[in-house]
């Protein structure tokens, strides 16, 4: 063996390299001095990719198929590397002498060629698996960014505080009875979310029990200014079903804000359904509100809903998934905004 050469897929499996040799292109500086690869049905080695079989040839001279690479040689061997029948690459030997191989040369070449495939798979399944530990890592980094975010950011502090103004307000004018009945539901709200903020999930029926006292509180600041329903499929309230803690709150207290906050007279109306739909739990948030496209004008220099981009990376950590799965649709009756529609898709637990 003189002069002996092993090719390799290109990265999309187009055509193969050299990609180390023995003999005069013995290093990989030898070899990218002088490229030479191979196409499927071209030469010897790609009429070995195409048929995957090994070829023997006694006489370079008289056979068609030869291909010379940086000088002409009179013999020539070829095997694949083969792995549960999928080609990995080929073995290539050339020699200057004519009859120089034989069968045995063939059965040593075969051997070497299924070593290399065992090996080649044996590094990929490392590489993979390396891989796979560096997303993990990534991922749980990224899951305890979200739950530090959702601790901080779990209820908007500007919201807090007017509800105790609001609170204190009542207490001010003497509005004993109010006062106490907002404070109860206040100090529940409050209880609620810290419960909730020490676990990735909660039960369902928690979570609404919740978002219900958020709305009653914006309700009351907003001296009902809009009235609202929340709707849940019995199948979901009945079975414990897991969601993460206030991960549609964001988005009703968009609709609020922004939506209903900004209507005249006091019309508004809200609207949360939840359903089962095939495995997932679908939210449909709706409100009666002005539209994006005032909302948009009206926020026009000012600081954008932190909550809302942290809603969605959430979600898609929640459901493993690179884009939220989040559908937002502009409502419109003849040309006229008439409010704004919020689905989301949550993978059932």
């Amino acid at each position: 063996f003189v002069d002996c050469m092993i090719y390799l897929w290109n990265s999309d499996k187009t055509k193969m390299i050299q990609k180390a040799g023995f003999g005069p292109k013995g290093s990989v500086e030898e070899i990218n001095k002088q490229y030479f690869d191979v196409m499927p049905g071209q030469g010897v080695v790609g009429y070995v990719m195409q048929t995957k079989e090994p070829v023997l040839i006694p006489d370079t001279s008289k056979d068609n198929r030869y291909r010379a690479d940086e000088m002409v040689r009179l013999s020539e061997i070829s095997v694949p590397v083969m792995y549960n029948n999928e080609l990995l690459g080929v073995i290539d030997c050339e020699h200057h002498e004519k009859d120089f191989f034989t069968t045995q040369h063939l059965q040593i070449l075969n051997t070497i060629a299924t070593l290399m495939a065992n090996k080649i798979k044996s590094i990929e399944a490392e590489q993979s698996l390396q891989q796979s530990r560096i997303e993990m890592y990534s991922m749980n980094e990224q899951l305890s960014k979200a739950k530090l975010e959702a601790l901080q950011s779990q209820m908007n502090p500007h919201f807090i505080f007017n509800c105790i103004n609001s609170i204190d307000a009542l207490i001010q004018s003497n509005d004993k009875y109010h006062a106490t009945v907002y404070l109860n539901k206040f100090a529940k709200l409050i209880r609620n979310i810290l419960d909730s903020s020490k676990q990735d999930t909660i039960s369902l029926t928690k979570d609404l029990e919740t978002l219900k006292l958020y709305i009653e509180m914006e309700q009351f600041r907003h001296e009902n200014k809009f009235t609202a329903t929340i709707k849940a499929d019995d199948v979901l309230l009945q079975d414990d079903y897991k969601v993460p803690p206030l991960i549609v709150q964001p988005f009703v207290e968009n609709a609020i804000i922004h939506g209903l906050r900004n209507k005249e007279g006091n019309e508004g109306i809200l609207t949360v359904e939840i359903k089962k739909v095939d495995d997932k739990i679908q939210y449909c948030i709706t409100d009666n509100g002005i539209g994006r496209a005032a909302v948009e004008k009206i926020m026009q220099n000012k600081e954008s809903h932190y909550g809302m981009q942290m809603s969605y990376d959430r979600i898609k950590l929640f459901n493993k998934e690179k884009t939220a799965s989040v559908q937002v649709n502009d409502l419109y009756n003849d040309d006229i905004a008439i409010g704004t529609e919020v689905t989301i898709l949550l993978n059932i637990m």
